[in-house]
């Protein structure tokens, strides 16, 4: 075998390797695709008030009431965010002083120290009623 016919025998499994990985890859994916019109699979959380339910027989019912998501039914839902305003506008004291919303007194106040020091003077005010917020919500 001289070497014209070694290259040709490279070739030729060359292209039969990429028609094979062309033809088992099954071409480029497309995108998936999110449709905006579907309906929403999941219970709502929060529920509004339920509708009054019309027994029209003993076996028949008109309306029943809306169901609270699984996880919540029995449990009392409250917010973790403290809202304050301040110059006419409305704050979230957490975000202000850069810890998560529901964050223990002690984290607040070492978050509030740490603000005080790297501000200036004009934002102390700011900051103070911010952490005044979060303390007088856990009283």
């Amino acid at each position: 075998m001289n070497s014209q016919d070694l290259l040709t025998v490279n070739i030729v499994g060359a292209g039969a390797f990429i028609l094979w990985y062309v033809l088992v890859r099954g071409g480029e994916k497309r995108p998936t695709q999110l449709d905006m019109n579907a309906r929403d699979s999941a219970p709502p959380l929060i529920t509004s008030e339920p509708e009054p339910v019309v027994d029209l027989a003993p076996t028949m019912r008109v309306a029943t009431p809306p169901v609270a998501h699984p996880d919540l039914v029995g449990k009392k839902t409250k917010s973790l965010n403290v809202m304050f305003i301040y110059n006419g506008h409305s704050w979230d004291a957490y975000e202000v002083l850069g810890v998560p919303a529901g964050s223990s007194i002690k984290s607040v106040t070492d978050a509030y120290q740490t603000a005080l020091r790297r501000c200036d003077k004009d934002s102390v005010e700011f900051l103070e009623t911010a952490y005044m917020a979060i303390l007088n919500k856990g009283s």
